[in-house]
This record gives structure tokens, C-alpha cells and sequence, in this order.
């Protein structure tokens, strides 16, 4: 060997001492070979690859941005699915796959492993059981995995916030959802002022039903009134003026966020004309209201004096049908909804109650066991009314809904798991002060709406029921509903609310 490739060696050993050397050299070779790929690659996988690897690099320092994305891909998920397997996949399963698989790699790394001891989480998982053993009933098993999902990855969502997002992380994903419905309340009202969408949905002859990117109206302002609580909790408990210029500008923004997002959901939900998001926004943001007595009354006081001042102007502005339809949904039940006439007036109040007779008819088959969990658009055709064959996904009413598929265990179940949680989140909203005590009460108005317009619709479709879960792990994680609180693993003891300061 030559005396310069001798002192060249000699130089890359000293520069790169050991095996070193090596590793660097594959490295090299490796990289090598990756730009030769990416050179004749297309350039749509080009950029998905740098996009996808400089993702993953983001979640494994902070696994909470995939929750940010989660939030933003939420109400956006039905324009783009991927059919996988039988199932169609939207852009939230991946990114919720990704963050929960990056949050465990960083787990491992730094060797603390989560848990959450919430009741909300021990009640979800209850309630998951009672869903399971109803497989033992179900005729397709595919569509009773689809929905046995949902609720694992609505678990999996608590408890990973609960665990594993910081106070700050809780206010960017709060962020993430008001900037989400703002855009959702903007698109609704240009398609309600510019008639863009079906001729179905055209009102009065010159507007249009908003339903945003969700197709059709009710699921549209379903997703608003879930959001429209904590929008508003958000505008009336303003967290304050932190020290630090950085941080009280970031305050002042999520504020104003906050306010254009109610402005704007407000709007787009009286536009979607839906009665079901109508009657839930009453009860979600009056539970807002009424959670505040000591700061409600001026505020109620006034409300009922703009009341009673421009009522004569809210004859052209206000679904004044609302109370007829219900009227009529009152008086159709228990009559023959085969023998009814169906014109325009009454086909959806007779379709849902044929819905509701079909329901009731699989719970009737099997009180106990019910019809297996997903199988409602299974079994229909076989309980369905003469002139309504088309299942339409679900019964148009939750509770129903679950009483025929999971039984009265799993009816039961889901009210417990709802009570349970109406009542941590109130704890909560009495126990904390600031922004926490804002998404406590944005948690509790959206438990009411959900409540609410449950009786009429199903609001776990469209992938709102990761929304109804991100809310829910916002809230402080608890270890009791009553007695002595532990706060979430990580963030230290809470003090005694009555030695707090408000924020």
C-alpha cells in the first residue's frame, strides 16, 4: 500500500477513530442510495416521504402536536377516505395511530409508562365491556368491529391527553379546534348565503342548508354544538394577564379566537336549520350559564329584556316551524306509520319515528343481549316498516339506538358513563379557576348538547367522537368523584380549592 493511502487512512481513523469509520461510510452509502431513489421518484412521494419523516420526527418530541392535527382533521376527515380492509379510513385514524405510536416510543425511551385513574376512563372501559360481550349476538362481524373502535379509540384518546399533554398543550389543542370550527362556520354561512349545495336543501327559495364538509345538515350542526360551549366558556372566563408579554399576547389571541369561532359557529348552526342542534345549543350552552350562578343573573337578566325588546323582529329570522314539527312528532306516535299519508310537511318527522319503531322492535327481539353492537343496518330490513327500507346507519335516536344493539346492559351502561361524566366535569368546573375552569365548562356544555341531541340524532359519526373525547381529556384527570383528588401523573398535587387563586 502507497505511503499517501496509508496517511489518508491514518487521517479518516483519527478524524472518525474505530468502527465509527464504518458506520459513517454506510451512512454515506445509504444516503447515497436515498437520493438516487428520490431523483426518479414521483414528486407527490417525494413530498409525502419528507413530509411523513419530518412528522415523525415532530410527534417524537412532542406527541402532543398529533393531537393539534387530530382536532383540524376532525371535521375535514369525510372529504378524503381511504378504503382499507372493508373499512373506510379517514385522515384521523392515521394521525390518532401515529400520535399514540409515537407517545408510546417516547414512553419507552424515558421509561415512564402512563396510566389514568379517571372515573371517566374506568366508566368508558365498562361500558366497552358491556359493548363486547354483545358480539355474541352480531351477524357481521365487520361492521360490529367498526363500532367497537370507535370506543377503543375514544378510550385511547382520554387517556393519552389525561397523561400525556401538558396545561399549555390542553390550550393549543383548544386552539386547534375553535380555529377548526371557525373554518366550518365561515363555509357554512357561504353556503347558506350563495345557495351552494343540493337543490334538497334550498330554504325559503333563496338560502341554503349549511352543512359544511359533513353532506347533509343535522351532522353539520351536530359538530358545531358540540364546540360552541367551549368557545363560549372560553369568551366568559378570559384566563387573565399572566406575567410575560409573550404569554399575555397569547392569552389576548385565544381569546379573540375564541370569540370569532362562537360568532361564526353561532351562525352556521341557525343556517344548518337543524331542530336536533337547535334545542341541544339551549341545553349545552344554558348548562354553560347556569354552572355560573353567581355571575349568571345580570347576563340572564339581559338576555330576557333583548328578548322581550326585538321579539317582533324574530318571525323571518327563527325556524318558527320547530314547535309544530315537535307537535307532530308527538302526535304520530303509536299511530300506524304505514296507514300515515307522507307529503313534504311530515316525511321526516314519520321517517325518524319509523326509525324508532324498528328500534324498538329489535330491543323487543332481545331485551338483554340486544341485536349485537353494530348490527342495527344488519337487522333492519328485517323489522323495517313496508315503506322505509333504507336503514340510514343508525335509529336517529342514540339511546334507542344502543337499546337495540347492546340491550338494556348497554343502555344502562352509556347512562352511567354519561352521568359519570357530567359529573366530573362539574366537579371540575367548581374546583378550578382560569383557562382549566374554561374547558371544564366547555367539557360540561358539550355533555349537554350531546345529551340533548342524542334524542333525535347519532352524534358518534363523521369522527365527532374523537371530538367528544378530546373534550373529555381535557378535563383534570380525577381519581375520585367525591372525597380527595389526585391530579393527572406528572403534573404534581392539586391544592385546596379553597386556598386557589384565580389565574
Amino acid at each position: 500500500m502507497s505511503t499517501s493511502r496509508r496517511q489518508t487512512l491514518r487521517l479518516l481513523r483519527d478524524l472518525v477513530p474505530g468502527r465509527t469509520l464504518w458506520q459513517a461510510l454506510i451512512g454515506l452509502a445509504a444516503l447515497l442510495a436515498l437520493a438516487c431513489v428520490l431523483a426518479r421518484a414521483p414528486l407527490n412521494l417525494v413530498a409525502a416521504s419528507v413530509f411523513g419523516v419530518g412528522g415523525a420526527v415532530l410527534l417524537l418530541r412532542r406527541p402532543a402536536l398529533g393531537i393539534y392535527a387530530l382536532a383540524i382533521a376532525i371535521p375535514f376527515g369525510s372529504l378524503r377516505t381511504i378504503p382499507l380492509a372493508g373499512y373506510s379510513v379517514s385522515p384521523s385514524q392515521p394521525i390518532l395511530a401515529a400520535t399514540l405510536g409515537a407517545a408510546g416510543l417516547k414512553a419507552l425511551a424515558t421509561h415512564r409508562m402512563p396510566s389514568a385513574r379517571s372515573p371517566i376512563v374506568w366508566t368508558t372501559l365498562a361500558l366497552l365491556a358491556v359493548l363486547a360481550c354483545s358480539l355474541l349476538r352480531a351477524q357481521d362481524l365487520s361492521a360490529a368491529g367498526s363500532e367497537l373502535l370507535k370506543w377503543i379509540e375514544l378510550t385511547l384518546v382520554i387517556v393519552f391527553i389525561q397523561c400525556c399533554t401538558s396545561p399549555d398543550e390542553r390550550l393549543g389543542t383548544s386552539a386547534a379546534l375553535l380555529l377548526a370550527g371557525l373554518a366550518q362556520g365561515l363555509l357554512g354561512i357561504y353556503q347558506f348565503t350563495f345557495q351552494v349545495g343540493p337543490p334538497g336543501f334550498v330554504l325559503f327559495g333563496q338560502y341554503m342548508r349549511a352543512y359544511g364538509t359533513f353532506s347533509q345538515p343535522n351532522p353539520y350542526g351536530g359538530y358545531l354544538g358540540l364546540l360552541l360551549p367551549l368557545a363560549l366558556a372560553m369568551v366568559w372566563l378570559y384566563g387573565g394577564h399572566p406575567s410575560g408579554a409573550v404569554r399575555r399576547w397569547r392569552e389576548r389571541g385565544l381569546w379573540l379566537l375564541a370569540l370569532c369561532a362562537l360568532v361564526t359557529m353561532t351562525a352556521g348552526m341557525l343556517m344548518s336549520w337543524s331542530r336536533g342542534a337547535l334545542l341541544g345549543m339551549l341545553v349545552g350552552l344554558g348548562l354553560v350559564v347556569i354552572s355560573q350562578a353567581r355571575r349568571a343573573w345580570p347576563a340572564l337578566l339581559t338576555l330576557a329584556a333583548l328578548v322581550i325588546l326585538i321579539s317582533p323582529l324574530w318571525g323571518p329570522l327563527l325556524p318558527m316551524d320547530l314547535l309544530a314539527r315537535l307537535d307532530d312528532t308527538v302526535t304520530y306516535l303509536g299511530q300506524d306509520l304505514d296507514a300515515v299519508e307522507v307529503d313534504d310537511a311530515n316525511f321526516s318527522v314519520i321517517e325518524r319515528l319509523a326509525h324508532w319503531q324498528a328500534a324498538w322492535r329489535m330491543f323487543s327481539s332481545s331485551p338483554w343481549a340486544g341485536v349485537g353492537v353494530g348490527q342495527y343496518p344488519v337487522v333492519y330490513p328485517s323489522v323495517a316498516l313496508a315503506r322505509w327500507r333504507d336503514p340510514l346507519g343508525h335509529a336517529h335516536n342514540y339511546y334507542l339506538h344502543i337499546l337495540a344493539e347492546s340491550g338494556l346492559p348497554g343502555l344502562f351502561a352509556y347512562l352511567i358513563w354519561l352521568l359519570v361524566a357530567v359529573l366530573v366535569a362539574y366537579k371540575s368546573v367548581r374546583r378550578e379557576q382560569g383557562w382549566p375552569r374554561a374547558l371544564s365548562l366547555g367539557a360540561l356544555g358539550m355533555l349537554g348538547y350531546l345529551a340533548t341531541h342524542s334524542v333525535v340524532d347519532n352524534l358518534y359519526v363523521h369522527d365527532m367522537y374523537l371530538l367528544v373525547a378530546i373534550l373529555l381529556g381535557m378535563l383534570p384527570s380525577t381519581l375520585h368523584i367525591g372525597g380527595r383528588e389526585a391530579s393527572t401523573p406528572g403534573q404534581g398535587p392539586i391544592p385546596d380549592p379553597q386556598r386557589r387563586t384565580p389565574v
